[in-house]
Parts: structure tokens; sequence; C-alpha cells
């Protein structure tokens, strides 16, 4: 497998090329997740870059991204992140750049160059918070798709919504269970099974069958025993969804 022969690869070069100073490694890619990796796993990294000239070349240029000959296709995204994608498929997401505080707890340090600082996470949201997020996020998509507007409505649906509903239904279902700090939707399958099967088959309706399927399933997994359930909101969610079409 390329995974493990291009991370050595990757390793070598932080170590070795003038000015990379640390390497950090996420997810699966660090040893105590590898059981996690299959053939969809990509390897997400931060490289940091010293403050001189050989580290604005590795900044500009990413000399250490291996096997060169075997990339068919690199990308910026924002001002210091990268991917790249080799010929066999394997992706590399990673952010190479000036030292920044890394608050990932799901991390290994590879290459410590001694510019390494580490915060806690962010503590996860309020649940009360988050599902009034929610529904508001879910009127709007709704609404956009309604307008003609579909593809961004359903980011909103499928997305915003989704993912404050996930917050919700984490913080009062499974709040001890393992969590990704920026992404409630990761590994949902694994905290809440059932949940999720039913969120992903309510994403492959249509919009309106999909915003009142999310509503049925808030009010039906979270409204019970919560005193903090805007049960007057969703009534009047339900209203909107109601309305016949323009």
């Amino acid at each position: 497998m390329s995974f493990e022969r291009r991370l050595q690869s990757l390793i070598r070069n932080a170590s070795d090329e003038p000015g990379v100073s640390s390497l950090v490694v996420f997810g699966s890619t660090t040893t105590d997740a590898q059981h996690r990796r299959d053939q969809y796993s990509d390897i997400d990294f931060n490289l940091f870059i010293t403050p001189d000239e050989a580290g604005e070349s590795a900044r500009s240029s990413w000399p250490f991204l291996p096997d060169p000959d075997a990339l068919v296709a690199t990308a910026r995204e924002g001002g210091d992140g990268g991917l790249a994608l080799y010929d066999d498929g394997l992706v590399m997401e990673f952010g190479a750049g000036r030292p920044w505080g890394i608050s990932d707890p799901d991390r290994e340090v590879l290459v410590d160059g001694g510019d390494i600082v580490v915060s806690d996470p962010p503590a996860p949201p309020d649940p009360a918070n988050q599902i009034r997020v929610f529904l508001i996020k879910l009127l709007i998509g709704y609404g956009r798709t309604q307008r003609g507007e579909v593809v961004a409505g359903q980011v909103h649906l499928h997305n915003y919504a989704l993912s404050a509903l996930a917050d919700a239904l984490r913080g009062r279902l499974a709040p001890d269970a393992p969590r990704n700090p920026y992404d409630p939707l990761r590994r949902l399958e694994q905290s809440l099974p059932e949940v999720a099967e039913q969120l992903a088959r309510l994403q492959r309706e249509q919009p309106h069958a999909c915003a009142l399927g999310l509503l049925d399933l808030a009010e039906e997994r979270l409204a019970p025993g919560w005193d903090d359930f805007p049960t007057e909101a969703f009534a009047v969610a339900r209203r909107a969804l109601d309305q016949p079409s323009a």
C-alpha cells in the first residue's frame, strides 16, 4: 500500500528539507489510529516552516512532498493549505506555513523542531443553542429550494442544518462518545448508528420531505424529557413547511 511508504518518505523529507521544522499528522495518519486506515484514507498533516529564505521556498514550492514524479495534481486551499493527488489515487491534505496553534486531539508529532504549540480543542457546543441553529438553517435552506435556489438550499439542509442537529443529538444522546471537535458529522455512524441511518435516508429525499423528516427526527429523539427543547419554534417551522409553494 502506498500510504505507509509515502508517509515514511514524507517523514524523511520533513527531517532533511531545509526550511522545514516540524511535522504533525492527524486522524488515521497517526500510529494510534492506523487501524482506521482503508483505501479511502488520506495523509493529513501540518508542516511548519522556518522564518527564513529556505522556509519561504519550502512554503511556495512544497519540495517535501514525496514522489514528485507520481503527482498528478496539486492545489492550494486558503493561505497555507495544500492538496496533492498521486497517480495511484492517494491524497495528501496538509497545511504548510509559519507555526500556528494545534488543538486537534487526534494528533501525533513525528518531527519536533521546537515550534509546536498545543492548545485544548474547542468545547462541545451547547445542544440547546444548536437545536435552534438547526431549526433556522433548515428554514433558510428549504426556503431557498422553493424559490429555485436548489443548490444553495440543499447545502443549508444537508450541511449547516444537519451539522447543528448532529451537535444537538451528540450532546443529548451520546455526550461521552468520541467526536471530531470540528465536524459533528464525522463517524456519526459509530456514535449513533440508528440516527445516522435515518439521516442518510433523509438526505436522499426531496427538499420538503427532507426538511419535514429532519423536524420529525429531531422532535422524536430530543423533545422527550428536555426542558430546553424549543417546542414553539418547531411548531412555527412546521407551519412554514405546510405553506404551499409560490
